[in-house]
Formats: C-alpha cells, sequence, structure tokens
C-alpha cells in the first residue's frame, strides 16, 4: 500500500494517541509526532520536551516504553526507522499548539522568493490565528504577518 499525505497524518494521529500515555506518565509533553519518508525509508519520530529540555539519557530511558507500544500497533508495519529524542533548540512549528506555546519567542520563518530561492525572515512570534492560518511576527522596524501555507519551515531561533 503506498503511503500518502493523508495515510501519513493517520499514522501521526494513531502513533499521537498510543504514546501519550508514556509521555504523561513521565511527565513530560509531547511536543509533536512525525512521520516521513527520507529517501527509501519511512521515519516515525517522536519528539518530547520538558522546561530545561532534554538529555540523551532521559531520551534513551522513555525510548523503551514508546518502542513497547508502539510495536502492538498495526501502524508500525509502516515504520522502517523509529526515532525518540528532543525537538531540539531550534524546535519546527507544525501546528496551532506550537506557535502558542511560542508567542513572544524569536522564530526564523523560511519562504521561496518568485524564483523559487529560499531566504530566512527573523524576528518575535506575536500572534497566530488558527481560523485563518496566519501568524504575525514582529521584525524589528516592520511588522508582517504570513499564511503558514505559503512559509517552507518556521523554527524557534536562539
Amino acid at each position: 500500500m503506498e503511503i500518502t499525505a493523508e495515510k501519513g497524518s493517520k499514522v501521526e494521529e494513531l502513533a499521537r494517541a498510543a504514546v501519550m500515555p508514556v509521555i504523561e506518565q513521565y511527565g513530560l509533553t509531547l511536543w509533536d509526532v512525525c512521520f516521513e519518508k527520507e529517501g527509501a525509508m519511512w521515519y516515525l519520530r517522536i519528539l518530547v520536551d520538558k522546561d530545561g529540555g532534554l538529555d540523551s539519557d532521559e531520551c534513551g530511558e522513555i525510548s523503551e516504553p514508546i518502542n513497547e507500544i508502539l510495536d502492538k500497533q498495526e501502524l508500525i508495519k509502516k515504520v522502517d526507522i523509529l526515532e525518540v529524542g528532543s525537538p531540539g533548540l531550534t524546535k519546527k512549528l507544525r501546528h496551532p499548539e506550537h506557535f502558542r506555546a511560542c508567542t513572544g519567542e524569536k522564530i526564523r520563518v523560511t519562504r521561496r522568493d518568485e524564483k523559487g530561492k529560499e531566504f530566512s525572515v527573523y524576528g518575535v512570534l506575536t500572534g497566530y490565528d488558527e481560523e485563518n492560518g496566519t501568524f504575525d511576527m514582529d521584525c524589528g522596524d516592520t511588522k508582517e504577518t504570513f499564511a503558514v501555507s505559503e512559509c517552507v519551515k518556521v523554527n524557534s531561533d536562539l
């Protein structure tokens, strides 16, 4: 069976529901679940976080129970590689809750110009409009509004 974007989001949804009790048991926050194809392989990434960030020992500690839970799920047949880790210092903002959590923080927005060349805009995230899928950003001299759908990626920035 070919995996489409829609089926990929279903895998993410099922994985999120399966791992949430374990993550809550450890007192962590589920930042994101990403099911992505890289080359010929399908990766399922479970990204967990906590105030102050996680270290590699904490990621290793939660990996085992997450792996045990996912091994029992039908969705695991579609996964080639399971990764459990932290979203890192420059978290990828993909969902409304990410934008809400990062309001007031520095972000980097990557877009494409009319020729397709990528460029980045830096500023402070000042608001998110879930209904319109847009966010506002204070870029110092200017204030900008971006549609999430028109961005290549949006990341928190240091």
